[in-house]
């Protein structure tokens, strides 16, 4: 099985995909992660066929057996997981709110010190939740 790194980050209205390997870094786009994913396939497959014949790390893809690792940019998690209350997460990191929506609309980026704080008190709110049971 193949796992595939991909790094989502949204511009221009669109979430953008890229790869971090060597060689040739597709770049595919969509409005949701399924079609930025479908770009993919299609761009290797144009790639393969074409320029890529001889590149051994693309040929070599069997893309029924492809995982993919996704990483976001913060616009575009804020972007893909809508719902998520931004009071809660700044709450659970301890900055203000005002600061985590300029994260969110892009205005502001974080360093990578703060991103990795954001990225663990939304693995604590995914505990929690994970946790929650319901009764009807």
């Amino acid at each position: 099985m193949k796992k595939i790194e991909l790094i989502i980050e949204k511009s221009e209205g669109m979430l953008w995909g890229r790869t971090d390997g060597k060689g040739w870094m597709p770049t595919p786009c969509g409005g949701t992660i399924d079609e930025v994913i479908a770009n993919l396939k299609e761009l290797a497959g144009d790639y393969v066929a074409n320029e890529g014949k001889h590149d051994k790390a693309w040929n070599r893809i069997d893309w029924a057996y492809v995982t993919y690792d996704l990483k976001y940019d913060l616009v575009a998690f804020f972007e893909t997981f809508n719902y998520l209350n931004l009071s809660a997460i700044a709450g659970k990191i301890g900055i203000n709110r005002t600061l985590l929506n300029h994260y969110k609309t892009g205005l502001k980026y974080p360093s990578a010190e703060q991103a990795k704080k954001i990225e663990d008190a939304i693995h604590v709110l995914a505990a929690e939740l994970g946790k929650v049971k319901l009764v009807a």
